[in-house]
């Protein structure tokens, strides 16, 4: 029976992190253009294209420019949604050098880690961008889900959803941590 029981844990859980983590890529992409972990790349055709050829574009521009807030982010996000998550984390951290008052570059710094299976410290930047701004609805999603799906922590997930939602309820963002509490609940139901 305890077996079953495993399996069946097993089994949601997986369910949960494919669809939570559509469900976070959908969330994060909401927010202001200075907040956003995601920011669309410029006009260097990150919509379709040969994703290899903007990336050397976007490389050759950050070379150029290495202190340009925007090009620096931008090729920090292309690297991220192309999940080359350690070199992204090079430039999000070039473009905290750069300006370091905005959470979204801890969230992304964080969440990369979490990907690279290090969540723990992915969770000290989480922190540190929460430390900048304790109203910013993207980190605490980001919390949630590191917390959750990298530390097996749900009550701290709960609790950072919670804020996250409280932040903006109606917000894309605060829907996708409506949707994780829903299926957090779900689980511990289970």
């Amino acid at each position: 029976m305890a077996s079953k029981n495993s399996s069946t844990f097993v089994l949601v859980i997986i369910v949960a992190i494919v669809f939570g983590v559509g469900g976070y890529l959908v969330g994060s992409k909401s927010g202001g253009k200075s907040d956003t972990v995601y920011h669309e790349a410029g006009g260097t055709g990150q919509q379709g294209g040969n994703g290899t050829a903007m990336l050397k574009e976007l490389q050759a521009k950050q070379k150029e420019n290495p202190d340009n807030f925007e090009i620096t982010v931008s090729l920090a996000d292309a690297l991220f949604e192309q999940k080359h998550f350690e070199d992204a984390i090079k430039y999000y951290k070039a473009a905290i050098e750069i300006d370091s008052d905005r959470p979204w570059g801890y969230n992304a710094i964080g969440l990369a880690l979490h990907y690279l299976g290090q969540s723990a410290e992915g969770l000290k930047y989480i922190e540190l961008g929460i430390e900048k701004n304790p109203y910013h609805q993207q980190i605490w999603l980001t919390k949630g889900f590191i917390l959750a799906y990298g530390m097996a922590d749900r009550e701290g997930a709960r609790v950072a959803w919670e804020k996250s939602k409280a932040i903006n309820p109606e917000s894309r963002v605060g829907k996708a941590a409506d949707e994780y509490l829903v299926q957090i609940s779900k689980q511990s139901q289970q």
